[in-house]
């Protein structure tokens, strides 16, 4: 709970201008992230009990310890930002969605000579179009190949001698070598994708038809054969799409159903009068929240997705990153014109800044709109059914293989913590250790931890091992700063030898903790005292945890010793002749090309650049 020292001292520096506020607890986690149009005034009302009726409030009051603010120079970019930071940080006060992942975008990149058309889960880039966000990657996948088919466009990046892959295919105009200009690509291909991509069908029909006619005038018989064939595809693409209203309209319907603990969002993107797509997202977070708030929190991160995946972690809410108050339709040209939801959101003059000023936002009250609502929510609740039954198989799942393995090895209860423990090496160099986790049977990746092993002379796996483990369970010599959590089950990659290592490590600390080898051979599970492998169907879910477990240290492992690896590809026998240094050995590398002519060279053409005394060392050395 924050003290009235820390409330006053917070409040007298607040100012009254818009941005976005932070709560963190004790430890500095951030608990909820909010917008202000006024940050004193917002912030005050947390502290005088007039907020706005949210029940999980005063939980979040008891267990801030401080607020911190950051000053934006608008209403928009007060709520992009905070779009950006729950992203960031995931607080747990806040709506957010269950999985980030479901937003894909296409993007079309004109950072490049030849335009890219590429996949995109975020709307960082600059000079780049965005069209979506599709809830999952096959719908985007399934969209590519459809347009790969209707339309040729090119892979490569630049005009030069060699075609890309697709014009063997004929899938590629030839722009990358010239056949047509880059002025032509651009506004008879991807012009007509862009269209494609915004629900624009009749458009880019009525394009091709007339490309058709003249390549028929101009009897080009074959390229007005492939445009007849695409006409066809897209009129299949049309027939598919549902006809919903008379007018050619380009509207979007967002429907709400709601469960005790969890939103579900369900959104109609009307195109020309035509269902083009569906998409239904889950949100957490929403228990004691009103539907204008959900649909609001919805709404930002639908419309104003960006900057999710900023490895940087600093917000990305100027202008100059083409997103601003008038042009976010640039970047998203397939937004709606108009939205039709299921309650108004609570934050609709920001989303309306945000989104431009140019999209009207308003809730139908009776005819075929209204019913599209409706439609939406039945929708929403069918698709939270059917998650919720993946959800529940996937959970019985690891139920039951975290069961089955406390079972057969005769463990107190389900093993939750689970930790193996993996070496690579190639012909002894470079040799490294990774330990990975696993808690309830999911990847815990923030505790992962790797080893560069400090053993010398000749490679011996169970040393290696015996480093690890004794590196990972000696006391902490700081008693303030204790030794990781220890694992209700340690795995090791091996048999009855590397299983040993490990029991002696234990052994040495005082540890009684669970442990078995499982060897990749015959995937035999060794326990400590027992001759006998312990042997599992293929079928079983213990047995196809375990695998998971191994295979992730061993992907874990490689992947840090090709790093080490590639690094000391860098070095070179010169390293290690006296008189060498970095300078010299750029020059003689930039004279002569490799080592190996180098070892070549004379001895005069070698004292040239190092000198006869250096020369001589070389000579010796090689």
């Amino acid at each position: 709970m924050i003290s009235e020292e820390s409330e006053k001292r917070t409040l007298s520096s607040l100012p009254n201008t818009p941005g976005v506020y932070i709560f963190k607890n004790e430890a500095g986690d951030v608990l909820y992230v909010g917008k202000a149009i006024n940050l004193k005034n917002r912030v005050t009302q947390y502290f005088r009990n007039e907020g706005d009726g949210r029940q999980q409030i005063p939980f979040l009051m008891k267990e801030a310890s401080s607020v911190e603010h950051i000053i934006t120079d608008s209403d928009a970019e007060s709520l992009m930002l905070e779009n950006n930071l729950i992203k960031r940080f995931r607080p747990r006060y806040n709506i957010k969605l269950i999985d980030d992942k479901n937003y894909v975008f296409i993007m079309v990149d004109y950072n490049c000579d030849i335009p890219q058309i590429c996949t995109a889960h975020n709307t960082l880039i600059k000079h780049a179009k965005y069209f979506g966000p599709y809830s999952s990657g096959s719908k985007v996948r399934e969209t590519l190949q459809i347009m790969r088919y209707i339309f040729s466009y090119c892979a490569n990046k630049k005009v030069g001698d060699r075609p890309c892959f697709y014009y063997h295919l004929h899938r590629c105009p030839g722009v990358c070598v010239g056949l047509i200009s880059l002025e032509d690509y651009r506004k008879n291909y991807i012009h007509r994708i862009e269209q494609f991509l915004s629900g624009n069908i009749g458009e880019v029909k009525k394009d091709l038809q007339k490309q058709m006619k003249q390549f028929a005038n101009e009897k080009h018989f074959e390229g007005a054969a492939q445009l007849r064939d695409r006409l066809r595809s897209l009129e299949v693409i049309e027939e598919r799409q549902k006809v919903v209203l008379a007018k050619n309209v380009n509207w979007d319907f967002i429907s709400l159903f709601r469960t005790f603990e969890r939103a579900v969002v369900n959104v109609f993107s009307v195109r020309e009068g035509k269902m083009v797509d569906r998409n239904s997202f889950i949100l957490e977070g929403t228990k004691d929240t009103g539907d204008d708030q959900v649909i609001s929190a919805f709404m930002e991160n639908y419309y104003l997705e960006r900057g999710a995946d900023d490895p940087s972690g600093t917000s990305t809410i100027s202008t100059s990153n083409n997103i601003g108050e008038s042009n976010l339709s640039d970047i998203r040209p397939d937004l709606p014109k108009e939205i039709f939801v299921q309650e108004m959101p609570s934050d609709l003059d920001a989303l309306k800044i945000a989104l431009g000023g140019k999209i009207n936002i308003s809730k139908p009250a009776r005819g075929k709109n209204s019913q599209l609502i409706k439609l939406g929510s039945k929708n929403a609740k069918e698709f939270y059914e059917q998650w919720s039954t993946e959800q529940a198989s996937e959970l019985s799942r690891t139920g039951i293989a975290l069961n089955e393995l406390g079972t057969v090895l005769g463990l107190s209860g389900p093993p939750q913590r689970l930790e193996c423990f993996d070496i690579s090496n190639t012909q002894g160099t470079n040799a490294v250790a990774s330990m990975v986790v696993f808690e309830k049977a999911l990847p815990k990746k923030s505790e992962y931890r790797k080893f560069k092993m400090k053993i010398s002379g000749e490679p011996n796996d169970f040393e290696m091992m015996r480093e690890a483990l004794t590196r990972r369970f000696r006391p902490s010599e700081d008693p303030e700063q204790p030794r990781w959590r220890y694992p209700d089950l340690l795995v090791i990659d091996g048999g009855k030898g590397q299983l040993g290592v490990a029991v002696e490590v234990l052994q040495m600390y005082g540890l009684d903790i669970p442990v078995i080898g499982l060897a990749k051979r015959e995937e035999e599970i060794f326990r400590p005292g027992i001759s006998e492998p312990l042997l599992l169907p293929k079928t079983n879910y213990a047995l196809q945890l375990l695998q998971r477990l191994r295979d992730e240290a061993h992907r874990f492992g490689i992947t840090f010793h090709k790093s080490l690896r590639s690094k000391g590809a860098i070095r070179s026998a010169l390293d290690d002749i006296e008189g060498i240094g970095p300078v010299k050995k750029k020059q003689l590398l930039k004279k002569f090309g490799s080592v190996a002519r180098i070892k070549s060279a004379s001895a005069e053409e070698l004292a040239e650049i190092v000198g006869g005394k250096t020369a001589e060392e070389i000579f010796k050395s090689l």
